[in-house]
């Protein structure tokens, strides 16, 4: 377990390191996504209209309220359907109080993040004790590869992403654990976990 948790340790590391260089010197991020024509029209009208943090979606339409009859719930839905239909349609994840990117609490909780999919990495990597180092690198990379494909094409399917966005997103999560798998690939070698407590 300590020798999971230490290769995991420098899995994240490295992996924490590449997405920051990702996403701060390498300018693909940037030209993935969009800027608003008026973008301080669009924070206002933001401001004005989320109460507080989280998801949104417009056009909506509730179908939870007590005190409406079923009729009404429908006609909300067939309203909400049409409207989406003409749109246009918006998702968004809003944080009402801003963010400040140089806050050490966010890369905190970004390296923990790399830290705790690099434990679950290396356990999954203890089970495959048949393959060769080329062969734990290209299943470390379908790793980071099959996260990326369940995590973003669906975004782009019903949010509108764009498949440029998604593209780059999926891109940067192989890089990421391609980079960190050159490590784990040659440290996490075999399994220590008794047969009986595999077949479980």
């Amino acid at each position: 377990m300590i020798k999971v948790i230490f290769g995991a340790f420098i899995g994240a590391i490295i992996a924490f390191v590449w997405s920051f260089i990702s996403w701060t010197v390498l300018p693909w991020h940037d030209a993935a996504m969009n800027k608003f024509s008026n973008q301080e029209f669009v924070l206002w009208v933001m401001k004005e209209n989320a109460p507080k943090g989280g998801v949104y979606v417009a056009p909506y339409a509730t179908s939870t309220e007590g005190n409406l009859s079923p009729h009404e719930i429908a006609k909300n839905l067939e309203e909400q359907r049409a409207a989406m239909k003409k749109g246009p349609f918006v998702y968004a994840q809003i944080k009402v109080g801003g963010m400040d990117p140089t806050h050490l609490s966010i890369y905190v909780y970004s390296f923990l993040t790399q830290f705790a999919g690099a434990i679950l990495i290396c356990w999954l990597l203890k089970q495959a004790t048949e393959l060769s180092y080329k062969g734990r690198l290209l299943f470390v990379m379908i790793v980071g590869l099959t996260v990326g494909v369940l995590g973003f094409i669906p975004d782009c399917n019903w949010f509108g992403a764009g498949w440029k966005f998604t593209f780059v997103m999926i891109a940067d999560l192989v890089i990421t654990w391609f980079l960190a798998g050159l490590f784990l690939a040659a440290f996490i070698k075999e399994s220590e976990i008794p047969d009986r407590e595999l077949m479980m």
